[in-house]
């Protein structure tokens, strides 16, 4: 009998749990996950909004795993050893595989900021999203670093519910060094811009190079105080793949060839935000990449425990992204294209619920 260890309960391994057959007598199935809920990121703006409740936006991990007949293990962990084909947990438990794959997501810190790693507020991993939002709706000066959707996303989301509350003279601010949502044109960048705007964000061109226990110091001499900073500006490498004798990229990012295998371990995968695919290095690590991946994995893996075929990944070159930006109303990109309305937030809503009711039925 094979052993294959999934390592965390992103995307793409959320769809594996799904496939699994409970009956199955040759593979031995086993997710490593730090915490029993996946916290769907897809759901983060609504919570922070407060239209979600916190079991709206979660899956359960240990139920979802009985009932595909896969060990569920509450662990962290920490190091890999691929020749010897071992992992060690947090708790100090060894597990032996014959194939291993790895969805633990991103980081959300940057080393290259100095005092940030002190004073920010990391939500990644995932489970530790509820308590930090607690955190930012208290907060009276709020700071985001970083100009992509996920800052833009949470800034507004955080201002919607604030407004609601009555806190308007609480400050949302969002620094960032290139435009906003950069990457969906400049025609989505300059409406983004005015979105913001229009909702009582505060934005400040410039680059961050230094945060203390009270101010943020950007490169251009300007300084901003703040009660809690969070860093949203793209993904980072989570420690564990960059401290191993794996291949990655030049970020820390699992190396993976076409097939979700590592580069150098063709019986190591890794999908979602912590890999790098070689021949598409630039492919946007988000849901969207992660969710698509999941079939690819599932056949891969499979495949490879049966000695059969695998088959490649293809991303696509453009894709549907909808952010929430407060108040029901959704920000909708595709390639070069936006629109904005209540629509766009609808058909959010109904893919989100969706995702999380495949999982949590």
């Amino acid at each position: 009998m094979k052993t294959i260890i999934l390592v965390g309960g992103g995307h793409s391994h959320l769809h594996c749990l799904k496939k699994i057959q409970p009956q199955e007598e040759t593979v031995k199935w086993i997710l490593i996950s730090p915490s029993r809920y996946q916290y769907y990121s897809g759901m983060f703006s609504g919570y922070t909004e407060g239209i979600y409740s916190l079991e709206e936006t979660r899956i359960d991990l240990d139920n979802l795993c009985e009932r595909a007949g896969c060990d569920f293990v509450e662990s962290t962990v920490l190091s890999i050893d691929p020749d010897q084909q071992h992992l060690l947990t947090d708790k100090g438990d060894i597990f032996t595989y014959d194939f291993v794959s790895f969805d633990i997501g991103s980081r959300n810190d940057s080393l290259e900021i100095q005092g940030l790693h002190t004073h920010n507020l990391p939500i990644k991993p995932n489970y530790r999203f509820p308590e930090q939002i607690e955190k930012l709706r208290n907060s009276r000066r709020t700071v985001f670093i970083g100009g992509g959707a996920a800052s833009i996303e949470m800034a507004l989301s955080l201002k919607a519910w604030k407004m609601k509350m009555g806190y308007e003279d609480h400050a949302v601010t969002v620094i960032h060094s290139s435009p906003l949502i950069e990457k969906a044109g400049s025609f989505s960048s300059k409406k983004m811009t005015r979105v913001a705007h229009s909702k009582g964000i505060e934005l400040h061109k410039g680059r961050v190079t230094k945060v203390d226990s009270t101010r943020v110091h950007t490169g251009e001499g300007r300084t901003l105080g703040f009660d809690e900073i969070i860093f949203l500006g793209g993904p980072k490498a989570p420690p564990l793949l960059g401290s191993s004798v794996l291949q990655t990229d030049e970020k820390g990012f699992l190396l993976v060839n076409s097939y979700l295998q590592s580069v150098e371990y063709p019986n190591v995968f890794g999908a979602g935000d912590c890999a790098t695919l070689q021949d598409f290095p630039n492919l946007p690590k988000n849901g969207v990449t992660a969710v698509r991946q999941g079939p690819v994995l599932w056949k891969n893996l499979t495949g490879a425990a049966a000695g059969g075929k695998i088959i490649p990944f293809e991303p696509q070159n453009r894709y549907l992204a909808i952010m929430s930006i407060g108040n029901k109303e959704g920000f909708l990109t595709y390639g070069s294209f936006s629109l904005v309305n209540g629509w766009a937030w609808r058909l959010k809503n109904w893919i989100d619920v969706r995702f999380v009711g495949r999982y949590g039925g």
